[in-house]
């Protein structure tokens, strides 16, 4: 209540008001925002006051306004300006120690952020990008892929097997014929007394069914092993197909190889 006061008194004392109540109702607005520490509001008032007035008084209320609102460096400021037009005001000493310990103040206060206005940006286009027309390239030759690698060796397998399974057929069509030669010298033995007994006419029998499975097994084996040869050697060969035919007589082999 002291401040205001002196205020008002002083900037009152200072200036004679110009006709018309603006300035006054101005300043008695500003007084009572800054009684009830609205000192934003006391501030726009007094600075209205002093643009209309033009009474350095108002610069002292601005001033204390920013002082207690804690804005240092404003007040500092206002203190000045309010000594340079008012040099040699009655508080001029009073002042001068406000605007040393506002400028500490203020030194101690992170600065004011520097408001830049936004600032519009032209983008050009680019240029359209024009594609240079490119040659007709030949077409790729192709490389043709090589032959695919003729394996022959299940015809190895399969010669090798005949040839055994040949070897066996041999090996039963002789153990056959040696069953027919001993049945018919068991039979020469028996006939030396009668051809007749119905043992004899047993061992007849059964000497030609062994000399007729050596025959069979003579023959099988035979076209086992000439069919196991014509498959070992096609192995080894290039190209061909063989064609082996088996009849009730015997068995044959064709093949056509180029070497």
């Amino acid at each position: 209540m002291k401040h205001c006061i002196f205020i008002c008194v002083f900037a009152a004392a200072a200036y004679a008001q110009p006709a018309g109540g603006n300035v006054s109702a101005l300043e008695a607005s500003g007084n009572k925002h800054f009684e009830l520490a609205e000192y934003d509001a006391a501030i726009a008032d007094f600075k209205e006051a002093y643009r209309i007035g033009d009474a350095p008084g108002y610069l002292y209320n601005i001033a204390q306004a920013y002082r207690l609102k804690g804005d240092c460096r404003n007040a500092a400021i206002f203190y000045k300006n309010y000594l340079r037009r008012q040099p040699d005001a009655s508080n001029a000493a009073k002042v001068r120690e406000r605007i040393t310990e506002m400028e500490a103040c203020a030194a101690k206060q992170p600065p004011e952020p520097v408001v830049t206005p936004p600032t519009t940006t032209t983008t050009t286009p680019p240029p359209p990008t024009t594609t240079a027309p490119t040659e007709a390239s030949e077409p790729p030759v192709e490389e043709p892929e090589p032959p695919v690698a003729n394996d022959r060796g299940w015809m190895k397998i399969a010669g090798f097997s005949a040839i055994g399974v040949g070897a066996l057929s041999f090996g039963l069509g002789a153990k056959f014929m040696l069953d027919g030669k001993s049945a018919n010298d068991d039979l020469k033995t028996k006939c030396m007394v009668s051809c007749t007994s119905a043992d004899a006419l047993a061992i007849q029998d059964d000497g030609k069914k062994a000399n007729t499975r050596a025959v069979i097994a003579g023959v099988a084996g035979g076209a086992f092993i000439v069919t196991g040869v014509v498959l070992v050697v096609l192995g080894h060969g290039n190209s061909g197909q063989p064609e082996v035919a088996v009849t009730p007589t015997g068995a044959s082999a064709s093949y056509a190889w180029s070497f």
